[in-house]
């Protein structure tokens, strides 16, 4: 357990200043904590996983990079936050591209924080500063990142215990956005 309260705190620390996109000004760490909460939803109980849960934002957002978490946690945890860090040196469509090659060749672990995050961001959107049709974008824009992670999600079900009613919570939310995805690869 003190690994996840050392992630925890670590991404609390880091993300200390940071606030999301919305009209009520939330701490970043409520979208860090709405992750964690997801992963449990799903059944999710390696601390690994819980662990890149909270830190799967510090090095796209933050001054931390991967030596920074692997000294914090271990491989594994550090691996899962690299696979979820885009490379924002790249010019945006080229980063978009390859931080969705980088998803679809990911581990499931990796692939399952991606899918609490999408889902945490998804649910936010009513909260956000965004017109409809900004909100309607945001939502296609997260399909490409549900493709690359859909099949390999499936093909682990066995790992993910809640699989099956959080993909329909997840479908539910799209569809409030006007998008409908395809849960079966």
């Amino acid at each position: 357990m003190s690994k996840l309260i050392d992630a925890e705190n670590f991404a609390r620390k880091r993300h200390k200043h940071q606030i999301r996109k919305n009209k009520i000004l939330t701490p970043y760490s409520d979208h860090l904590e709405k992750v964690v909460e997801i992963l449990k939803n799903l059944g999710i109980t390696d601390e690994n996983i819980l662990a890149a849960g909270w830190l799967h934002d510090t090095i796209e957002d933050t001054d931390t990079d991967y030596d920074d978490i692997l000294e914090l946690s271990d491989k594994e945890t550090a691996d899962i936050v690299a696979t979820l860090s885009k490379d924002t040196r790249m010019v945006r469509d080229k980063r978009e591209i390859d931080y969705c090659k980088h998803l679809k060749e990911g581990t499931w672990q990796a692939q399952v924080v991606k899918f609490a995050d999408m889902l945490a961001n998804l649910e936010d959107l009513k909260n956000s500063k965004y017109s409809s049709s900004d909100m309607i974008k945001q939502a296609q824009n997260k399909v490409e990142y549900f493709d690359s992670i859909k099949v390999g999600l499936e093909n682990n079900k066995k790992n993910i215990p809640n699989f099956d009613s959080q993909i329909k919570r997840l479908s539910d939310v799209f569809l409030q956005y006007g998008v409908e995805i395809n849960s079966k690869s």
